[in-house]
């Protein structure tokens, strides 16, 4: 999205980019290195976490967990709602076709549980979004749901699932309501086709 935005180069389908495509940002990427343009490369939620709050770094890229994690810690951090839209990712639960029987009846339940609506706030009050978002907000205080969900300025102080504050009462969520933020997304984190292909250019260029 930068490079793009940048004019260095196009992308047909950035969610399903070709070997040439491939290998044109790597050398955009590898460029970009050697001029000193990166501090760092995290592989964990708290290694982003740990750049963030040391002050190594002013900008990256986050979960929104994360964020939240940071914000947790007393310290100011924003997503910056770029006017060329965002990538986002999603997780689900896939079913092995292995399973029968009672282990079948147990998956079930389990898949069950996670979209009642519990596990949907929990990771709500984070930041994160429910498959099932109706189920969600019968979990979730009328005040929450407008402030994660709505956009809508927080009408009493915003608390984490494990109790710490992380906005103010007024606070007014980054990037707008659900509506406004999925509505923005423009490339989705994908298995490529030329995923085998990708993983070894990265690899290259993060050992440039």
């Amino acid at each position: 999205m930068v490079a793009e935005a940048a004019g260095l180069m196009k992308f047909v389908d950035k969610g399903d980019m070709t070997k040439e495509e491939i290998d044109k940002i790597t050398d955009i990427l590898k460029q970009q290195k050697q001029a000193g343009q990166f501090r760092a490369f995290w592989k964990t939620f708290d290694e982003s976490v740990n750049l963030m709050t040391s002050g190594e770094v002013v900008l990256q890229s986050m979960w929104s967990p994360a964020v939240t994690a940071v914000k947790s810690k007393g310290l100011q951090c924003v997503y910056g709602s770029l006017k060329e839209g965002y990538r986002a990712w999603g997780g689900g639960i896939g079913l092995s076709k292995n399973l029968a029987g009672i282990q079948l009846d147990a998956a079930y339940e389990y898949i069950n549980w996670m979209l009642d609506g519990w596990v949907g706030a929990f990771l709500g009050r984070q930041g994160y979004y429910s498959a099932i978002p109706e189920n969600a907000r019968k979990f979730m205080k009328p005040e929450e749901w407008d402030f994660w969900y709505e956009g809508k300025p927080a009408a009493i102080d915003m608390i984490d699932p494990f109790g710490k504050k992380l906005e103010s009462k007024g606070a007014v969520r980054d990037g707008g309501s659900f509506k406004q933020r999925m509505g923005d997304v423009v490339v989705w984190n994908s298995t490529m086709k030329e995923q085998k292909y990708l993983v070894q250019k990265w690899n290259e260029f993060i050992a440039s």
